[in-house]
């Protein structure tokens, strides 16, 4: 089975208020790795401007050391430049004292790695549906990252050779987000792989990446994500050994287990697309992660097994409602500290409103755990935004309408006077103005002088 992941852990916000990096004040540790320690925090502005982000922070003592610097910046510059709705966007990258960061949007949800495990936990597997939505996603990203040009409109040619269930966020809006470019790459890569050094997750690695081969493409990453299909759909690991050497003896030489070997009933067609894609020879399998993609669309559809957004966002509800909703108290508990002086939390109310969603368009928001960042995505509550209310029709016009009935009234009286021989009253004859106030009332009075 899916190898135990950690849960979903109720998210603890800082204790500490006033605690910074630049302009942006951490409110939570998200999680924290080997290279990095990634924190929810908060960026504020002119006129109450409120909004969360998700900062990774590579580790102050790595900050003295330029490999890890290269890389730092390597995964900011190539997914700052993927523009898609299911890549986790890149805001900026910051530098301070020796203290380098990522930005990144900011979303509620879990890892698809995580969602496997729980599964596992509970003896189940993950609801086909939700887990081929899911790997859709995945690939629409990462054929955007593959499909990437310069300015030039060369090709980047961009690998990401690091796609696991680890690197795939899942959001509480049903999309799912490709992440973790710190490995990927280029052929404008600033930082170079040592000799010999494998990079990535050697249990999701193709076999030409795992032997240490030079000219890697993107069939790479298809063959990773085949991996990540199969152990979806059986909830197994597929090459995962007792240890680097077990598990690269089954990447590279022990026959590929067929998905029925697993799941007897599985559909034939079904299997015949994960193992196209788990071809060791990378001329056999989908040359792209778009030609992959169409494959199992169309069989899914076929199937009738092809969920929708809303189907991953009803799952996220049912295994994590409980846990997102603590994590949400946790983070109001922190906004309610740093904020003393809003009555009642409307503080928390104000920020929390900009956390709307809906079923199949992934939010404006999103973070990402890295590979070096295994930890869980805290949440911000969602309240719902109170519809304007219409201002009633001639509500703007009523005042107005008040100043002319009493200045055609004050004309008739004034020829009415006229006829009955009465003179204007002594005073200036070259100008009358109107002025109009509103008093606290909303009330509308009229002067003429």
């Amino acid at each position: 089975m899916v190898a135990a992941g950690q849960p979903l852990s109720r998210i603890v916000a800082l204790e500490t208020e006033g605690r910074r990096i630049d302009r942006f004040e951490l409110v939570a540790e998200i999680a924290t790795g080997g290279m990095a320690t990634v924190y929810l925090a908060r960026l504020s502005g002119v006129g109450g401007f409120r909004r969360f982000v998700a900062i990774k922070s590579l580790h102050p003592h790595l900050a003295r050391e330029p490999e890890f610097i290269q890389m730092f910046l390597d995964e900011a510059r190539l997914a700052a430049r993927i523009h898609h709705r299911n890549v986790v966007p890149i805001l900026e990258i910051g530098a301070s004292d020796e203290l380098y960061y990522i930005v990144m949007e900011y979303v509620e949800g879990d890892t698809l790695g995580h969602l496997l495990a729980r599964a596992a936990q509970a003896g189940m597997r993950l609801p086909l549906p939700v887990g081929i939505r899911i790997v859709l996603d995945m690939l629409a990203g990462l054929d955007a990252a593959h499909e990437l040009q310069d300015d030039d409109d060369k090709p980047l040619g961009i690998v990401h050779r690091d796609v696991s269930p680890q690197n795939v966020l899942v959001g509480v809006d049903g999309s799912a987000r490709l992440s973790d470019f710190g490995v990927a790459r280029a052929t404008s890569r600033l930082s170079t792989t040592r000799t010999g050094q494998l990079k990535g997750k050697l249990a999701y690695m193709a076999p030409e990446q795992a032997r240490g081969a030079k000219d890697i493409d993107r069939r790479a990453d298809v063959f990773a994500a085949g991996t990540v299909l199969w152990e979806v759909i059986v909830s197994q690991r597929l090459f995962k050994g007792e240890g680097e050497a077990d598990t690269l003896n089954r990447l590279l030489h022990e026959p590929i287990p067929a998905l029925r070997s697993a799941i007897p009933d599985a559909p034939a067609a079904l299997e015949e697309i994960v193992a196209r894609a788990l071809e060791r020879d990378r001329s056999k399998r989908y040359a792209t992660a778009a030609e992959f993609a169409d494959a199992l669309e169309r069989v899914a559809r076929q199937l009738g097994v092809l969920g929708a957004h809303k189907d991953v966002a009803a799952h996220l509800d049912s295994v994590l409602g409980t846990e997102i909703s603590e994590q949400r108290e946790a983070v109001r508990a922190w906004i309610s500290r740093s904020d003393p002086g809003a009555p009642g939390g409307s503080s928390a109310t104000r920020v929390d409103r900009r956390f709307g969603r809906t079923d199949d368009t992934p939010s404006a928001t999103s973070a990402v755990v890295s590979a070096a960042t295994t930890g869980r995505l805290p949440a911000v509550t969602p309240s719902p935004v109170p519809p304007a209310i219409p201002a009633k029709p001639g509500a703007r016009l009523w005042p107005w309408a008040l100043v002319v009935v009493v200045a055609v009234a004050a004309g008739i009286a004034w020829a009415r006077a006229r006829e009955h021989g009465a003179q204007p009253a002594p005073g200036p004859t070259t100008s009358t103005s109107t002025s109009t106030s509103t008093s606290t009332s909303n009330s509308t009075s009229t002067s003429t002088s």
